[in-house]
């Protein structure tokens, strides 16, 4: 079909002919099974077992590991991996729109980035946290040898070497926590999934936390109503996102705040919150908690050693599970977040909102 001037010319093959110039980059149409219905040249000549008619994850499985798959498919993320064995790495992105026909566009292009670069990065990390974590387990355990005999110290002292274990234990949990997000910003979190009992996670969460809480002068509570499923889950992930909710609401309130865990199945999830009556966040929108290394212009009360990487780390683990994290807030009345962990994995394949950068 011809054109006129200003107006696109429908020709099929001169679309073709187009992406097939594209030489830097591959694309790929898929339906909403995600079945591979088209593969421009370029796209096969770098990824050659991508063809038409075979399904996308299973073959994309194959390339790289399943929670960088789920980035890519589920939470419409720029994931980044070779596009066949051995190959260079590639960014790869899931485009949102969907045409009449409900197929959707994948397209992958190369990047300069580099095995060698890569390399350097986790050696880098990896040395700065054991670098990080040898001494803070030197100054924990000298400050739990004091604290295990007040008798030769002053109440000043005997208060001091609380603060300091206290304070050693808030930095061991953030120096892990910075690397799980170092880890997760390159697609390498992964997850350790096996049959597990959210009821007894909770109960760990409880038991390893209270003692913290009354510390503090706050009480923790939990509730489960009914018997939970076995679902299938990273147990200590589960443990660590459940724990990070718990100690946000405590670190960022003052004394004889309660905060409550409530564990129930909500349709086809398991639901889990963790509730304060504190002050509430301090954002306009809720959701901006999510955001590493922020705490809000008015985050001055409670204890003000947060760091702001807590929540983050915990969307981006339940993220991995398939799952979700819900916020609810307002001034004075507290904060509640809940976390949703669905009861059949492998049917939680619905592509979702993007998270944060």
């Amino acid at each position: 079909m011809s054109s006129t001037e200003g107006s696109p010319v429908d020709d099929a093959g001169l679309l073709r002919r187009s992406l097939d110039g594209m030489r830097a980059a591959g694309v790929i149409t898929i339906d909403r099974e995600d079945v591979i219905v088209q593969a421009s040249g370029p796209s096969l000549e770098k990824a050659p077992s991508l063809v038409p008619g075979i399904s996308l994850r299973e073959e994309l499985e194959r390339l790289t590991h399943v929670e960088m798959v789920d980035r890519l498919l589920i939470r419409r993320e720029i994931a980044t991996f070779p596009a066949r064995p051995g190959g260079p790495e590639c960014h790869w992105k899931v485009w949102h729109e969907r045409n009449e026909r409900g197929e959707i566009v994948l397209s992958f292009w190369d990047t300069d980035w580099n095995e060698e670069m890569n390399e350097r990065r986790v050696a880098f990390t990896m040395a700065a946290s054991h670098e990080l974590r040898g001494p803070l387990t030197a100054i924990q355990g000298f400050a739990e040898i004091l604290n295990m005999d007040h008798s030769n110290l002053t109440g000043e002292q005997a208060e001091a070497a609380e603060i300091v274990e206290r304070t050693a234990r808030h930095l061991s949990v953030l120096v892990q926590d910075v690397f799980d997000l170092s880890r997760n910003s390159f697609g390498e979190l992964r997850l350790d999934i096996s049959d597990t009992d959210l009821e007894e996670v909770t109960g760990e969460v409880v038991s390893i936390t209270r003692p913290e809480m009354e510390e503090r002068g706050q009480s923790l509570h939990c509730r489960i109503e009914g018997s939970l499923p076995i679902v299938q889950a990273d147990r200590s992930r589960a443990r660590q996102m459940i724990a990070n909710l718990v100690r946000n609401a405590s670190i960022h309130n003052g004394k004889g705040v309660s905060i409550r865990i409530l564990a129930r199945i909500e349709g086809e999830f398991i639901a889990i919150s963790v509730e304060d009556d504190g002050r509430g966040l301090p954002f306009d929108d809720p959701e901006e908690a999510f955001r590493t290394f922020h705490r809000g212009p008015d985050s001055t009360g409670g204890d003000r050693s947060g760091s702001g990487i807590g929540l983050s780390l915990a969307k981006r683990l339940i993220q991995l599970h398939r799952g979700r994290i819900e916020v609810e807030s307002s001034p004075g009345r507290g904060a509640k977040f809940t976390l949703w962990f669905p009861l059949d994995r492998d049917r939680a394949l619905t592509p979702g909102e993007p998270g944060p950068a």
